[in-house]
């Protein structure tokens, strides 16, 4: 049984893959809201497979420049990871319990990206980061990128939120969403459960953003997929 679980946990994470292989050109709902589009080629960094990422043209170049060179970075930040998680297996596999059950020391590390919204002269790409270390379940990390289309520049989220009433404002509403919609609701009992902050993801959307939570940021709350919760422009506006 303890090979079957093992088994299926990398099946699992190789899915994963497949999944994102085939969304990651899909467009946004909104792609034909606007001339202003970027279009995308697809990266393996250094060729490795696993290794995702996109680069922009179609728009101005000293912006895609800028894109690139960001989306670049981010890369090669997983590579990072990437060497590091690899160094660590080969470590491992000495151990005697990964020679009794080799199934336990074998480590993967992904980078996955999908563009979420591609329109208004605005982009944002879902990165993701996911890592296997032969747990029970393994450990991803979502970056949003949001950029302006003519100039390049990237948006976070204090772009948008201005004020700390416009977070009380928004985190209210994410809660109310939250503690009244399943499977959230489960779990989702106070204000305090719902963190919006400086460091809280984010994506565009035509007539607002959407609030993207980390892995586990909402109380026992375990998903196959990353929360999304639609913020309307006339709750912070």
């Amino acid at each position: 049984m303890k090979k079957l679980s093992s088994f299926l946990r990398i099946i699992s994470a190789v899915l994963l893959v497949i999944v994102f292989s085939f969304s990651a050109f899909a467009p946004s709902t909104d792609a034909n809201a606007s001339s202003q589009q970027a279009k995308f080629t697809k990266h393996s960094y250094k060729g490795i497979y696993l290794l995702r990422y996109p680069q922009v043209y179609g728009i101005n170049k000293n912006a895609a420049s800028k894109i690139n060179s960001t989306l670049k970075k981010a890369a090669e930040k997983s590579y990072k990871s990437y060497l590091n998680l690899k160094k660590a297996e080969k470590d491992a596999k000495k151990e005697d319990f990964c020679k009794k059950t080799p199934s336990k020391c074998k480590y993967s590390f992904n980078s996955l990206y999908q563009v979420k919204y591609n329109s208004n002269g605005k982009l944002s790409i879902y990165y993701l980061e996911y890592s296997y270390t032969g747990g029970t379940h393994g450990k991803s990390h979502v970056t949003m990128y949001n950029f302006d289309l003519l100039t390049g520049k990237q948006y976070k989220i204090n772009d948008i939120l201005k004020t700390s009433n416009n977070y009380k404002k928004v985190q209210k509403y994410a809660f109310k969403y939250l503690s009244t919609h399943e499977p959230y609701s489960c779990s989702v009992f106070q204000l305090s459960d719902v963190t919006v902050n400086k460091n809280t993801q984010f994506s565009f959307s035509t007539d607002g953003i959407y609030l993207v939570f980390q892995e586990y940021e909402i109380p026992s709350y375990y998903a196959d997929e990353t929360p999304f919760i639609k913020i309307p422009k006339t709750v912070y506006k």
